[in-house]
């Protein structure tokens, strides 16, 4: 019958394409992103860089406050699977499992508040392009992203539909804390997400919830990073250049390595703090090192 009609099922299809859809609300997707931007934005607009700033403080007060929420309400995920994925050809289907079988606990969504959160605020600060098309394309995003929650059956409707909420007010708040006038005090959101993360670690600590008190140490380390570098070269930062390809390269590398070996549970609970916060540091001040790169040339 040919390599066509490998993939049986339209549900099959469907369940395939929103696997791949859902990785777009993923953590370290997110993040690499909010880090691109960040780095290369200046290319583009002079608002890129405090928006991708201000979006990662924001992702890291999400994750805080999800990782709060989720340990005390500790609810589990629904145990159905829309498909089998044995039945995918090759490597789809190692991949969609892994999509299916996620682990922790279900309320709220963490990929629809985090898409709200992220998405959203991008939507909002930048002033590339159109407004219309920018809030077209994030509210866009933030759907797909939530939609592919219930497709997998990872979600609850109820879940999801708390995370849209959640991140909703979680931009609310964050801009409203951040933006102080024509300045941008980035280190007012990472010191909220620091606040968030310390509660989702006593909560998780209360329930025994191992895994989410790492993901709260985490929290706490990027805050401390974020919020320490941004405090004292914020100002610097904005004016600095884009980042080179080289440069930007070796650091999402490192960046990337300690973020990822934290997330992982590589280091231990304290190493994951420290990892997390180096990582983020790396991230934010990358643009310091590119302009003592081009003074130095």
């Amino acid at each position: 019958m040919g390599t066509a009609a490998l993939l049986v099922t339209p549900t099959e299809l469907a369940v395939t394409g929103f696997a791949f859809v859902t990785l777009l609300g993923d953590a370290w997707v997110l993040f690499v992103g909010l880090a691109l931007g960040y780095w290369i934005g200046p290319r583009i607009d002079e608002t890129t860089r405090p928006a991708a700033a201000t979006g990662i403080a924001i992702a890291t007060l999400a994750l805080a406050v999800v990782l709060a929420a989720k340990s005390y309400t500790a609810i589990p995920r629904p145990t159905a699977m829309p498909i089998d994925p044995a039945g995918l050809p090759g490597t789809l289907s190692g991949f969609v499992a892994g999509e299916l079988d996620s682990g922790g606990f279900s309320f709220p969504s963490g990929h629809a508040t985090g898409a709200t959160a992220v998405y959203g605020s991008l939507g909002l600060l930048l002033t590339v392009g159109r407004r219309r098309w920018r809030y077209l394309l994030a509210g866009g995003a933030i759907s797909l992203i939530s939609l592919s929650r219930l497709v997998l059956q990872v979600h609850y409707p109820r879940d999801v539909l708390a995370g849209m909420t959640l991140g909703a007010g979680l931009v609310a708040g964050g801009l409203w804390v951040v933006r102080d006038g024509d300045r941008w005090r980035v280190d007012r959101g990472f010191l909220l997400a620091g606040i968030a993360a310390v509660v989702g670690i006593v909560v998780a600590w209360q329930g025994g919830h191992a895994e989410e008190l790492r993901h709260g140490m985490i929290g706490v380390g990027t805050a401390v990073g974020g919020g320490g570098v941004w405090y004292q070269y914020g100002e610097r930062l904005i004016s600095r250049p884009a980042v080179s390809v080289p440069i930007a390269a070796g650091g999402l590398g490192v960046a990337g390595g300690l973020w990822i070996g934290a997330y992982e549970g590589l280091f231990g609970l304290i190493g994951a703090a420290v990892g997390s916060a180096v990582s983020v540091a790396i991230i934010l001040g990358l643009p310091l090192a590119e302009s003592w790169r081009q003074k130095r040339a």
